[in-house]
């Protein structure tokens, strides 16, 4: 009777490390899964800001440059007339409202704005899963059971840009304002 006590005793304990045995590693598989699904769908939501963006540049971009060809072109214009200081009067004349072409700038910045948020809470969640993994892969128990199975932490790729990677390197960012380039335009040629 003393050896159905101690099996039954020893089954128990055996299950019950067997148990943990397997909720340690379907808790692993499923944050592992996560992980790998998220690096896809942020691949997929950095796809889709830059359309977005590209798009919305498109249409801005053009009537940009149009503004531009006429502003330039009709100042030369009636600069060689001497007809100069009337830059106002021709911009009214050949744009009468341009505060469409402001709300334009204006809708594109939200754009871009909401785009790159939303880019950013994305790669702060996928951080936060690997954050969780990690912690699955260092702390006791459960390192133990991902231990005996070779479960390694999972390497993600965060996208940042070239200058972030510097300043950390680094440790300085001096570089103030933004240095963006523009089309050079007919008019210019």
């Amino acid at each position: 009777m003393k050896w159905i006590i101690t099996l039954v005793v020893v089954l128990f304990f055996l299950f019950g490390i067997g148990g943990c045995f397997v909720s340690t590693m379907n808790k692993e598989v499923r944050t592992r899964n996560l992980i790998t699904a998220k690096q896809v769908d942020n691949k997929s939501e950095f796809d889709n800001m830059w359309k977005k963006n590209t798009e919305s540049f498109q249409i801005t971009e053009a009537q940009k440059d149009a503004l531009y060809d006429i502003i330039v072109g009709n100042s030369k214009v009636r600069a060689g007339k001497g007809n100069g200081g009337q830059l106002v009067q021709l911009v009214h004349e050949a744009v009468p409202n341009l505060d469409n072409t402001t709300n334009l700038y204006r809708d594109l910045m939200n754009v871009v704005v909401s785009s790159r948020n939303s880019w950013t809470m994305r790669q702060k969640e996928l951080i936060d899963f690997k954050r969780e993994h990690d912690n699955l892969i260092d702390t006791f128990p459960s390192s133990l059971v991902c231990g005996i199975f070779g479960r390694q932490k999972i390497e993600i790729k965060i996208v940042t840009s070239s200058r972030t990677e510097e300043s950390f390197e680094t440790g300085q960012d001096n570089q103030v304002g933004f240095q963006g380039t523009r089309k050079e335009t007919q008019a210019e040629k």
